[in-house]
């Protein structure tokens, strides 16, 4: 997973021409401005719109993007630091068991994709033409569906968003740890000696330089410098490849084929983080020109996936069996020490330390109106102050995570099995069923209202266990320091 909030700031200032932006106060959705709307309406017995007519709705954007932009977008949002610690998952589940599951965990991935992208489509179009973010759908789909769930809409919403603002610090977290491990490497072959500090006090002292830059509340350059910051997570994947490629294998017969269920939870953790990609499937949709070539087979979605998918089982593959039992929690410090290689890594160094000031600023971005709404009018001073507050408050919880678990192996896995787990699988299952149950069974299509039922319960019963499994393993893993 990249900085998602880079791809997002990106799309917003590429299709600004054609959103109209929330009022001052905040409580209107940005309303989309059409080239031409064709509706194809297909009313049944009842009178009723079908799923698939109101899904099938032609939209033309005036200034949105191709699906060749989307699909650039996308990937470059998928593609980042969490794809160097892939190798680590195969470690933890086994060669061939982390080989199928990367596949499953990316099927799912996709499949949940699918599933955010029709909800908001569908709710969108059949109320006039919306843009919805995951927080609005959730609280739309409520607000749409049975009777009961309407007085649950704003609860649905403050669950989905803290979930993703969990999410977020912990890509902070993980920043921190991934930005201080790779400082140590630069400094062992600059000086030719590990560091005199600890890793506990170099994350403070990593600490000190970001929260500064956090500080800074215009984003424009640092997230044109982040983007930039793409083509050294390319470079990367380049000179890992050609490593991987000339290094001696280890032979597979040596190395585990499938580990236990402790194993296999805690490499499903890795693999979700690194698949994460739920929270930019709707900023990116709705900065289409064409929203339907978001689905499909050949659609953005697909076509991304597919391609991150074989990637990731490409570096988790021959990454372990490259580096075997001696692989790290990123395969850039598996990298021999040499004038490019360490030039490669300050390079990311400085993609995550500018990549996390964004991820922060769009977590402000969303607390603050709230805060700010608790705060008398007349009291100016601590309105003035509070931004700076809040970015101090939320660093100070993901550097207290960071020295509690300074640690790749642990603190990816950790991240991925819970708010990642549930953006990515369990809340896609429940909306998906809140949102066109009713409908089908108002229509009698019968069949279809069963096999999504039977499909969402099995996956979202599925991401509990997953949920419960992982998080023990997790949590012992982190007490014994099994690395």
């Amino acid at each position: 997973m990249s900085t998602l909030e880079e791809q997002k700031i990106l799309i917003e200032l590429e299709t600004m021409p054609f959103i109209v932006g929330p009022t001052d106060n905040e409580q209107e959705r940005k309303q989309q401005e059409f080239d031409d709307v064709t509706t194809k309406k297909e009313e049944n017995s009842n009178g009723l719109s079908s799923v698939k007519s109101v899904i099938s709705t032609m939209i033309s954007r005036k200034n949105g993007i191709s699906a060749t932009s989307g699909l650039i977008n996308f990937i470059c949002g998928m593609i980042g630091p969490g794809c160097f610690s892939l190798a680590v998952s195969f470690k933890q589940a086994g060669l061939w068991g982390g080989l199928v599951l990367v596949f499953i965990v990316g099927f799912l991935s996709l499949y949940s994709m699918h599933k955010i992208v029709s909800c908001s489509q569908y709710l969108a179009k059949s109320n006039g033409d919306q843009s919805l973010d995951y927080g609005q759908m959730a609280e739309a789909a409520m607000l749409n569906s049975y009777k009961w769930t309407k007085r649950h809409a704003k609860l649905t919403k403050i669950i989905v968003n803290a979930c993703l603002l969990a999410f977020q610090l912990g890509v902070i977290t993980v920043f921190m740890v991934f930005a201080v491990e790779h400082v140590i490497e630069i400094w062992e072959f600059i000086g030719d000696s590990p560091p005199p500090f600890s890793k506990t006090v170099m994350i403070l002292l990593y600490f000190v330089p970001q929260m500064l830059l956090n500080f800074i509340g215009h984003m424009k350059l640092i997230t044109i410098l982040c983007l930039c910051g793409n083509v050294i997570i390319f470079g990367a994947i380049i000179l890992i490849t050609k490593e991987l490629m000339v290094h001696k294998w280890y032979p597979t017969w040596e190395l585990n084929s499938v580990t236990g269920i402790e194993g296999i939870s805690l490499a499903a953790g890795a693999l979700i983080y690194s698949f994460e990609g739920q929270a930019m499937v709707l900023p990116l949709e709705n900065s289409l020109k064409h929203p339907k070539d978001m689905t499909g087979a050949s659609g953005v979605l697909s076509t991304a996936m597919n391609l991150v998918t074989v990637l990731y089982a490409f570096l988790g593959f021959f990454g372990y069996v490259t580096f075997g039992p001696k692989v790290q929690g990123s395969l850039t410090l598996n990298l021999p020490n040499s004038i490019l290689t360490v030039s490669i890594k300050g390079l990311l160094v400085l993609k995550i330390f500018f990549g996390s000031a964004i991820q922060l600023f769009v977590i402000v971005q969303m607390l603050l109106p709230s805060l700010r709404s608790l705060i008398s009018e007349d009291r100016k001073l601590i309105h003035r102050f509070l931004p700076y507050a809040l970015r101090l408050g939320l660093m100070l919880i993901s550097l207290c995570l960071a020295l509690v678990v300074p640690n790749l192996m642990q603190i990816i896995p950790l991240v991925g099995i819970t708010s990642g787990l549930l953006i990515s699988l369990i809340l896609p299952s429940f909306l998906d069923c809140i949102v066109f149950l009713p409908v089908y069974k108002k229509q009698g299509e019968m069949f279809l209202y069963y096999q999504k039922l039977i499909i969402n319960v099995f996956l979202f019963v599925l991401g509990w266990l997953f949920l419960g499994s992982g998080l023990y393993s997790s949590i012992d893993d982190i007490i014994n320091n099994d690395v």
